[in-house]
């Protein structure tokens, strides 16, 4: 958190234990705390060739508010710079679902 901003370093999952929710679930528990915590705005960075990341933060809230050149120093991708205001939060949203 700085300042009113949230920002999310890293989301992963083991390979067999994606497409479980579990994403979804600490997205939106760290939602819930950035909340708590008193930001207005959640930003994270994305590969732009994954595809995966992408719905799951578009269907979170998230939209793409520009793009990163060369961010990751393994291959040198952009990534998307993805924002969201935070308010309540929805129901399908609520983590203990």
């Amino acid at each position: 958190l700085v300042l009113d901003q949230a920002h999310i370093t890293n989301v992963a999952a083991a390979p067999q234990w994606r497409r479980h929710g579990y994403a979804r679930r600490l997205m939106c528990y760290g939602q819930q705390q950035a909340q708590e915590l008193g930001a207005q705005s959640m930003t994270l960075e994305v590969r732009q060739s994954n595809a995966a990341a992408l719905s799951l933060y578009q269907s979170l809230g998230f939209e793409i508010a520009g793009r990163r050149k060369g961010y990751y120093q393994d291959n040198h991708e952009d990534a998307y710079l993805m924002v969201k205001p935070l308010g309540g939060m929805k129901n399908d949203e609520d983590i203990s679902n």
